[in-house]
């Protein structure tokens, strides 16, 4: 007789320090709208693994809408401090994540 036993790990996914409001934050606080952009909107979606430690590492575009905009979202991403790294079973882990960031003007 064969006894096999599943034992459910419990993972955490990777986090910004402060949570999803400091994250906007710190987007808000160093993103740069392109000089002389005729663009009103778009979204640069960004991939990266969180290290075991926190930094980030294999920062890429995985979708962008203008050259200047994809840019600068790697620009920021490239800034951020460390995270808080996924866990799995109480141990961090190295993960994936990715993020949109949406660019939009607003007229005043």
């Amino acid at each position: 007789m064969v006894s096999l036993s599943a034992k459910a790990q419990k993972l955490t996914p990777p986090h910004f320090r402060g949570g999803d409001k400091a994250f906007h934050e710190f987007l808000d606080q160093n993103l740069k709208w392109p000089k002389d952009s005729l663009v009103k909107q778009g979204i640069v979606k960004v991939s990266f693994y969180v290290e075991s430690n926190g930094l980030l590492s294999g920062i890429k575009l995985v979708q962008g809408f203008a050259p200047e905009f994809d840019k600068e979202a790697l620009r920021v991403i490239n800034l951020s401090p460390r995270w808080v790294p996924a866990t799995r079973d109480g141990k961090f882990i190295k993960s994936k994540y990715s993020v949109p960031i949406l660019y939009e003007s607003i007229e005043l």
